[in-house]
């Protein structure tokens, strides 16, 4: 069975498949009807982050996603969070809001805001 999609979720869909496919390392779920906007607002995100130069960071050498030792890319001020509170992509994607911290404590936080969070979102919002 065909989903028939309106003219602006069709846009929306559009524009993600468009980011798939200039960045092929992200991750590629399955897009719902429903939450189309989220979605896409992840993958800007995303796109963003990995543009990054991510090699300056603290731990980056420890990057994985598996083992013991691994370090995840956390988004400091999460997405999730960000996405709710129509914070541009740019910012949440920018390196004063990422850091390699152990996947554990990364899988522990999730969107959870933290002291961190509220720091780094002040500083967001002092940038242009």
């Amino acid at each position: 069975m065909k989903i028939i999609l309106k003219e602006k979720e069709q846009e929306l869909l559009n524009e993600c498949k468009k980011i798939l496919k200039a960045n092929p390392n992200l991750k590629k779920r399955k897009i719902n009807k429903s939450d189309l906007e989220k979605r896409l607002y992840y993958l800007k995100v995303w796109a963003i982050t990995e543009s990054q130069p991510l090699h300056t960071l603290k731990n980056y050498a420890k990057r994985c996603w598996k083992g013991a030792g691994c370090h995840h890319l956390d988004h400091i001020y999460p997405i999730s969070a960000a996405f709710y509170n129509k914070i541009a992509p740019e910012k949440i994607g920018s390196l004063t809001n990422l850091r390699f911290i152990p996947a554990k404590v990364n899988m522990r936080k999730g969107s959870k805001l933290t002291e961190a969070s509220h720091r780094v979102l002040r500083k967001l919002k002092r940038r242009i």
